[in-house]
């Protein structure tokens, strides 16, 4: 078989699969230039969801007539002349290879007038056949049109979606570069009816154009390290959304796409506030970290990137959030002594998470990942549960004014259809989860006690021998020092054969069989970022926490609910559940008079 070199016109279709998936990476392209060209407002027009035509105007610096030839040859950038240029990148398109692929595909007028140039010029082509530039009025900057994408590659064309479908994508990509670039204007036209028009403006503004309703429940995240600066925006603590719709992750001004970081951002609220598995957080972040520090040239559309220190951006962002999240921490824990109703904490009265270190991920899932295997886990006795709760907690329980200036005294009121506690403040009512606020005060009290002591191994009488698959018992292996942490003595006896010889105390009397399978299950699956044995052993210890708290339902005694409420005021994360449920609700007397035209 001979071999020989393909003409330009093939091996820039072949190119433009890479490039141009569908009209939303021609936006991307488009946009990303228009951008580096310092263009302070961008137009993009849409008709059959980019599909049948996407123009772009931008009023950037524009081109010489002398290069539009070239901005439609491969690698043809004026962003980089040398290696070295890669690894300091400071613009989004830097490959030459964006308007190359998108004219072979398509068909094509790029029209561009500088600012010293009497005259716009104008360069057409169908399927990457060009004819001869021609002057043309036009207004400074550049005009990117693009009709019938695709026709000269018919198969391509089954496989985008309906145009409703495809706009929404373009649209996706828009709302990236808005939030990355707030101080430039953008406008959308749907069929030539303006669809989105988003001024320039600051970040606050814009996070609000494009969150809409979701951004009234956030709260702003600010970090710096030595390698790294975090800005942006996140859920506050309970306001979590059904889908991950709304979430923006932002490197040297690109919007990307990395799990590992979305993760963490997650196990920020797990690790600290909690969040209902189902729900998500909305979030916008910034991070601007040093070019050398990131590679943006690992994916063909560059919707990635690689950093080098993978491990240290990824706890950056986790401490981030967390340390957003303790700034409002107390949204929605009322000042006795206030008359008006719901007052933010700060200072003192609140204790963040005791870490050693720097904080490490937890699993990702809800509060029920080790339910099926610990179910045979009894509960306590009322009698247990009741000298738990200590009855030698005051008549009456004492909340710090959040100006630390004077006392308030909180009055219990007593026990609502044997599941919520209701108390009393000069300002109003508290109605209080009675399972969920004693399930997140154990939950700290076991996490803090983990911590700060070793856990404790106990070997078994007689080893038990378990068959499990020889993957799962490779991935065992593969993590025996995760499984040593947990407590685990594991003899790796067969490929498809383990002993286990000790187990931590915490552990004794469970499923052993079980435990290793949730554990090979999250190994396997969920397995992100540092520090597993502690996501898996936050799991367990969330499961202890609910087993062991007074239920939903359970008859209480004056002294238990007011030993529960005299906790709460010791509890770190006060406003939910370990699992992200709140635990309490506040009703001002000012709502309750309205509400009956007092």
């Amino acid at each position: 078989m001979t071999i020989r070199v393909l003409p330009s016109s093939i091996s820039n279709q072949i190119a433009a699969g890479e490039v141009v998936e569908r009209p939303a990476s021609v936006i991307k392209e488009c946009v990303e230039n228009a951008l580096d060209a310092k263009a302070q407002n961008i137009e993009i027009y849409l008709s059959g969801g980019g599909k049948q035509l996407i123009r772009i105007v931008d009023d950037g610096v524009g081109m010489p007539e002398s290069d539009l030839p070239k901005a439609v040859l491969r690698h043809a950038t004026s962003k980089i002349s040398q290696t070295e240029d890669l690894f300091h990148l400071q613009q989004y398109g830097f490959r030459g290879e964006a308007l190359a692929a998108v004219s072979s595909v398509s068909d094509f007028v790029l029209t561009s007038r500088t600012t010293t140039a009497d005259q716009a010029y104008r360069l057409a082509g169908k399927a990457g056949q060009f004819e001869a530039i021609e002057p043309e009025a036009a207004n400074e900057g550049t005009t990117v049109l693009i009709e019938n994408l695709f026709a000269p590659v018919p198969a391509r064309l089954e496989y985008l979606k309906s145009d409703e479908a495809e706009y929404r994508a373009c649209v996706k990509e828009i709302y990236g570069f808005a939030l990355a670039n707030p101080t430039v204007s953008f406008q959308v036209f749907k069929e030539a009816k303006l669809s989105l028009d988003y001024p320039a403006t600051t970040l606050e503004d814009r996070v609000h154009q494009v969150l809409k309703k979701a951004a009234n429940d956030l709260c702003a995240v600010d970090y710096q390290t030595p390698n790294l600066v975090i800005k942006g925006f996140t859920s506050q603590p309970g306001k979590g959304l059904s889908n991950k719709n709304q979430q923006y992750l932002l490197v040297n001004g690109r919007r990307i796409e990395d799990h590992r970081l979305a993760y963490a951002v997650r196990e920020a609220y797990v690790q600290s506030a909690g969040i209902e598995k189902h729900l998500f957080p909305a979030f916008v972040l910034h991070l601007e970290i040093d070019p050398i520090l990131v590679d943006v040239n690992v994916h063909p559309r560059k919707l990635e990137v690689k950093f080098a220190e993978p491990g240290e951006v990824f706890g950056s962002v986790k401490t981030a959030i967390i340390r957003a999240l303790e700034s409002v921490s107390y949204q929605g824990i009322e000042n006795p002594n206030s008359q008006s109703g719901a007052v933010p904490v700060s200072g003192s009265a609140f204790q963040a998470p005791r870490f050693e270190t720097a904080p490490s991920p937890r699993q990702i899932s809800g509060g029920n990942f080790f339910n099926r295997n610990l179910a045979a886990t009894t509960l306590p006795s009322f009698a247990d549960r009741h000298e738990q709760l200590n009855h030698s907690a005051p008549a009456a329980v004492k909340f710090e004014d959040l100006n630390q200036s004077a006392e308030s005294e909180i009055r219990l009121i007593g026990q609502a259809d044997n599941k919520y506690i209701v108390a009393q403040v000069a300002s109003g009512i508290y109605f209080f989860d009675q399972h969920a606020l004693h399930e997140r005060q154990r939950f700290e009290t076991f996490w803090q006690e983990y911590k700060k002591s070793s856990l404790t191994a106990q070997a078994l009488l007689v080893p038990d021998v378990i068959k499990l698959s020889e993957t799962e018992v490779s991935l065992l292996h593969e993590h025996k020092a995760v499984l040593a942490d947990l407590g685990f003595a594991l003899d790796f006896v067969a490929d498809d054969e383990i002993a286990v010889t000790a187990v931590a105390e915490l552990l004794v009397g469970q499923d052993i069989k079980a435990l290793l399978e949730a554990c090979v299950s999250f190994l396997e699956h969920e397995k992100i970022g540092e520090n597993v044995s502690d996501q898996i052993m936050r799991k367990l210890l969330e499961y202890k926490a609910c087993r062991g708290a007074v239920m939903f339902g359970d008859h209480l005694e004056r002294e238990e609910m007011e030993k529960l409420i005299q906790d709460f005021d010791s509890t770190d994360w006060k406003l939910l559940c370990p699992h992200g449920r709140p635990n309490h609700h506040f009703v001002p007397f000012s709502e309750l008079d309205k509400h009956f035209h007092r």
